[in-house]
């Protein structure tokens, strides 16, 4: 597994059904709520946010930041950027020729 699971029970609700009653605290409210974090490269999370009311799932990545309502599409793009993480940690490791 190449990421780490940050809210484990949140993280396990978002696969299976609504988040909408998850309860933040004031800093997450402010922050968002960090569910999983990548292995490769510590910059890269995946969050739950309140927007106006409406909890949505934001997959941040250095200064980036891409918001998504639903929680497969959500997370098929945090998938995706952790093996574009995993292949950019392999390169910059390799031994150089």
């Amino acid at each position: 597994m190449n990421y780490r699971i940050t809210n484990k029970p949140v993280f396990e609700q978002a696969q299976v059904r609504s988040v909408a009653d998850v309860v933040f605290t004031e800093e997450e409210l402010k922050n968002g709520m960090r569910l999983a974090v990548s292995k490769a490269d510590p910059t890269l999370e995946l969050y739950l946010i309140d927007v106006d009311g409406q909890k949505k799932f934001d997959v941040r990545w250095d200064d980036s930041s891409e918001i998504f309502v639903g929680w497969f599409s959500a997370w098929d793009n945090f998938v995706w950027c952790l093996n574009t993480a995993e292949k950019e940690k392999q390169a910059n490791t390799a031994p150089q020729e």
